[in-house]
């Protein structure tokens, strides 16, 4: 299958490394110094004790890579208006388009949620619902270097898809089979958005509050305080998803050892944190049902305040150089 992963960070780069050593025809869309390292040396993902490489075609623009059989969307949510202005050289009637991001995705049937999530409705224009794909990515990895990931959870990468359109079924069943053959999970799943919720569930009363304290995944699960914590938002965004008619539930599986989340990853390195898709949207979510979630909106005014002063930080550092 010819497949594009549009962004070259940690959890793209071992999917595309997978993918590529399955025999697929794999490119990927890539900038700055992960281009400049992949074009030269390659892409490598060091997975427990196997160091797994492939040479991959990149580029960071879409047009020199041509029209592909399935495009895997591994940049963050916010990030998708600018997949929006360059994705349509990657497209043709029949391409897959997964969206492997976290939180609540773009195509969520929920009211109000556009104008956060799509602004403009730029992916619903170039792309379509029928040619959408949503996902759920379970898959630990950090970047070591521009073209080495480390990938912290070797036995468990998995990537659940399913139809935003029924049209698109087959096509999907297609797509899942190419990630089995590439040792990538992909169960069938009845109803995609239950495990949308169950993921974000996990992100919120882990990922986030290791943003807030710095500290492993695993640190926070097991802190005598903030595990506890973090059990609380869950049963409170448990809640709101069974008011959305799903069956889901609070339990949270303990994180791999040693794995800072994405959004500390982000923070650390100066990019912007997901917060709409996984603090704003989940919060209208439940304001549409009544629902009281006073410990998930303490998370997010905690988590945007950090944000805003690591932006100011910022801001002063460049005006000082």
């Amino acid at each position: 299958m010819r497949i594009c992963v549009f962004g070259a960070g940690a959890v793209g780069g071992n999917l595309a490394v997978r993918l590529a050593l399955a025999g697929n025809e794999v490119s990927l869309v890539a900038r700055g110094a992960a281009l400049a390292a992949i074009n030269s040396d390659g892409l490598q993902v060091l997975a427990g004790d196997d160091v797994l490489e492939a040479r991959l075609s990149a580029s960071d623009d879409p047009a020199s890579l041509g029209a592909q059989d399935a495009v895997i969307v591994a940049a963050k949510a916010h990030q998708l208006p600018a997949f929006a202005a360059t994705a349509a050289p990657l497209l043709h009637r029949d391409t897959l388009v997964v969206f492997a991001q976290n939180g609540i995705p773009w195509w969520y049937p929920a009211a109000g949620l556009q104008p956060l999530l799509d602004p403009d409705g730029a992916v619903e224009h170039v792309v379509g619902r029928e040619r959408s794909t949503g996902a759920v990515i379970y898959s630990a990895n950090a970047k070591l270097a521009p073209n080495i990931i480390r990938n912290t959870s070797p036995q468990r990468n998995r990537l659940t898809i399913a139809a935003v359109d029924p049209g698109s079924q087959a096509r999907v069943a297609q797509l899942r089979r190419v990630l089995r053959a590439a040792g990538i999970e992909s169960p069938d799943t009845d109803d995609l958005r239950a495990a949308i919720w169950q993921k974000l569930i996990g992100n919120a009363s882990v990922s986030v509050l290791s943003f807030l304290d710095e500290r492993t995944s695993r640190e926070v699960f097991d802190d005598a305080w903030l595990g506890p914590a973090g059990a609380a938002i869950a049963e409170e965004l448990a809640a709101v998803a069974r008011a959305e008619c799903l069956a889901v539930d609070a339990a949270r599986a303990a994180p791999a050892p040693g794995h800072f989340s994405s959004m500390l990853q982000d923070s650390r390195a100066g990019r912007p944190i997901e917060a709409a898709a996984l603090l704003t949207a989940p919060q209208m979510i439940a304001r549409q049902h009544g629902i009281a979630t006073p410990c998930f909106d303490l998370l997010c005014g905690l988590a945007y305040g950090k944000a805003a002063r690591l932006q100011a930080q910022a801001r002063a550092t460049a005006d000082l150089g």
